[in-house]
C-alpha cells in the first residue's frame, strides 16, 4: 500500500512526467492492438514507420512530424520499460524545480534535436529510428544546466538519480543498433535550453513568460533551418531499425 501511495504522491508532484510516461505506455499497447503487425518481425519495420518512426528519407521529404511521434514509439517493452524508468528517475525532479510548460519544452525540443541529429547522420542509409530517450537524455542534461546555474553543492545534487537514468539511456549505446546520434543530439539541445531557462529563473522577474519566449524562437528557428536545408528525397526500398 505504501509503495502505491508514494507513486500517487509523486505523481500528483510530477504531472507533465507523469503524463509523458503514461502517454508512452498507452502508445505502445495501443498502436500493436490496432495493428497486429507490431507482433510479427516479419512485418516490424512497416508498422514502425506506418505508425510515425523517423526515417531521414521521408522526414525531409515533407513528413516532418515523424520527428515528433517517433519519440512516442518504442521496438519492444523492455526498449519501453528503461526509457520510461529513466524518465521516472529524473523527470520529477527537474520538474519541480523549473516551470512545468519549460519542462515540457526541454522534452520535446531535446526529442526533435535527437531526431534530426540521427536524421542527418543516417540520410540515405535507410535507417528506422524511434524512441524517447534523447528526449530523456535532454532532461538529464538540463538537470545538469541547472544545477550548474544555480552553483548546486554536489552533495545536493541528485547523482543517484542522474546516473541511473544515464546508465538506461546513454549506457545503452554501447550496444549495437543503439541510436547514438539521437542520445548527443538530445543532450546537447537539453544542457543549452535547460541553461538558457535556469539563466532566466534565477536572472529576470518574470522568468516564465521570458522562458516561454526562448522555447518558440528556439523551435522556430530550428523548423526554419530543417525546412531550408531538407527538400526532397525518395521513399528507401530497404530498411534497418535504430532506437
Amino acid at each position: 500500500m505504501s509503495t502505491l501511495n508514494d507513486i500517487k504522491y509523486y505523481a500528483s508532484q510530477s504531472k507533465i512526467t507523469t503524463a509523458l510516461v503514461v502517454i508512452n505506455i498507452l502508445c505502445f499497447f495501443a498502436f500493436r492492438l490496432l495493428d497486429s503487425r507490431g507482433f510479427s518481425p516479419l512485418n516490424e519495420n512497416r508498422f514502425l514507420i506506418d505508425w510515425g518512426a523517423d526515417i531521414a528519407e521521408l522526414t525531409f521529404s515533407g513528413q516532418y512530424w515523424r520527428m515528433f511521434t517517433n519519440l512516442f514509439m518504442h521496438v519492444s517493452f523492455t526498449h519501453l520499460a528503461m526509457n520510461m524508468l529513466a524518465l521516472w528517475s529524473t523527470g520529477p525532479i527537474l520538474e519541480k524545480r523549473i516551470p512545468a510548460m519549460a519542462f515540457l519544452g526541454i522534452y520535446l525540443f531535446s526529442g526533435l534535436v535527437g531526431s534530426l541529429s540521427s536524421d542527418i547522420a543516417t540520410i540515405n542509409h535507410n535507417v528506422i529510428s524511434c524512441g524517447a530517450s534523447g528526449a530523456i537524455l535532454g532532461i538529464i542534461t538540463a538537470l545538469l544546466a541547472y544545477c550548474l546555474v544555480f552553483k548546486t553543492n554536489i552533495q545536493e545534487m541528485p547523482v543517484k538519480a542522474m546516473l541511473v537514468s544515464l546508465v538506461l539511456t546513454a549506457g545503452l549505446g554501447l550496444l549495437p543498433s543503439i541510436d547514438n546520434m539521437a542520445h548527443i543530439g538530445g543532450a546537447c539541445a537539453g544542457f543549452v535550453l535547460g541553461g538558457l531557462i535556469s539563466l532566466c529563473l534565477k536572472t529576470f522577474k518574470y522568468p516564465s513568460k521570458l522562458s516561454w519566449l526562448i522555447i518558440s524562437l528556439v523551435f522556430i528557428v530550428t523548423a526554419l533551418g530543417i525546412y531550408a536545408q531538407y527538400m526532397r528525397y525518395a521513399l528507401p526500398s530497404g530498411y534497418y531499425v535504430y532506437y
